[in-house]
């Protein structure tokens, strides 16, 4: 009769810490956006809650992101939502806010608004203080990144009227004065840019027939960044000063750099047959091939838009990326299992060598 009794009871306490163990345990979510090729994880965080306009930043498990003329975090791993409100004086037309970026080195958010066609905002949030700077104006900004100290913008840097002709990579002037550096002259419709740990900028220019990845190295940037205040005249590079690295499917948007300096390229149009999209990251060889692996597709069946990415960590180490899969739709997850992540090949044997590449020809400011 004893026995009877302590198997009863041993069947109880093993059920019991089964429903516990699973009721812990949360039930896999696959993105509504995303299928992810490769090994691992997709999710999407704050569906009803996030609704995302443009460029955002993942840092250290938190997510910032600049939407509906406000500032928010999100908790990456609960989902918790905080609203840090917004500048006094912010200058916006309320359409398209093209980036909002966390800068770990500073401490600091980054904002970046429009007023209207020849007239750009970026705010800065100090956390060490609390406050909100003065809007630090530039004729238009699209998008983006830090490198360092440094703040490196993507768009015009002349008032929109009609054309494209004066498209630029530009080092973001924060004394007020609004002597944004040229850097690169990349001409066409404006497309997100990024830069690495080590200062090297990588772009692809926005174009419906398929386009390539373009890299400058840190010494190509160094040797055309201007000291205005000395009387330097401004000068900058331009796309065929770049290495080409990597051809490119379809319509180039999102582009971000993890911590190893792996770069990843959300892209649109990607399958002809389809019309679907794709985010690959680039496999570290440089040639005019397609040198790169497909990380997710757009879900079978749909069309969504990929746009701006980001990266929390090295995701050859299990790092997440980030994605902004749509218009005002949250921020999706893609985790990769590790053992199954492509390791791109060591590409800075270049070092300084790149240099050579046509003469790295210089060209003067045209205002």
């Amino acid at each position: 009769m004893s026995n009877r009794i302590y198997s009863a009871t041993g069947l109880v306490i093993f059920l019991f810490t089964f429903l516990l163990l699973i009721h812990q345990v949360p039930a896999k979510a696959d993105s509504a956006y995303v299928d992810i090729a490769i090994p691992g994880t997709t999710r999407d965080i704050g569906t009803g809650e996030i609704y995302l306009e443009g460029g955002f930043t993942v840092n250290n498990g938190t997510g910032h992101y600049w939407a509906g003329q406000n500032y928010y975090t999100v908790d990456i791993a609960t989902g918790a939502i905080t609203s840090i409100g917004s500048p006094d004086s912010l200058m916006s037309n309320g359409a398209g806010d093209p980036f909002g970026m966390y800068d770990p080195i500073s401490n600091a958010f980054y904002a970046a608004t429009y007023a209207d066609t020849g007239s750009s905002y970026v705010y800065k949030y100090d956390y060490s203080t609390g406050t909100w700077s003065d809007g630090y104006s530039a004729v238009n900004i699209y998008g983006g990144d830090f490198s360092g100290d440094s703040l490196y913008i993507s768009g015009l840097r002349q008032p929109w009227s009609g054309g494209y002709d004066n498209t630029f990579i530009s080092l973001f002037d924060f004394s007020g004065n609004g002597n944004h550096d040229a850097l690169i002259e990349v001409g066409g419709a404006s497309s997100y840019m990024a830069a690495d740990s080590k200062g090297n900028i990588y772009y692809a220019p926005y174009s419906f027939t398929g386009t390539v990845l373009y890299m400058w190295t840190a010494e190509q940037i160094a040797g055309v960044t201007n000291d205005y205040y000395a009387g330097e005249e401004d000068t900058y590079l331009s796309l065929e000063d770049g290495q080409i690295i990597s051809t490119l499917k379809g319509t180039s948007n999102g582009i971000t750099v993890d911590d190893a300096d792996n770069v990843f390229v959300s892209l649109n149009g990607f399958d002809l047959y389809t019309g679907g999209s794709a985010v690959v990251m680039w496999d570290g060889t440089i040639s005019e091939e397609e040198n790169y692996n497909i990380v997710a597709t757009s879900v079978e069946g749909t069309y969504g838009w990929f746009g701006p990415l980001t990266v929390d960590g090295d995701f050859t180490e299990g790092g997440s990326l980030y994605g902004s899969f749509g218009w005002l739709n949250p921020i999706t997850e893609i985790t990769p299992e590790v053992s199954a992540v492509p390791v791109p090949g060591a590409v800075w044997f270049l070092g300084s060598g790149m240099l050579a590449l046509a003469g790295l020809r210089k060209r003067s400011s045209k205002g």
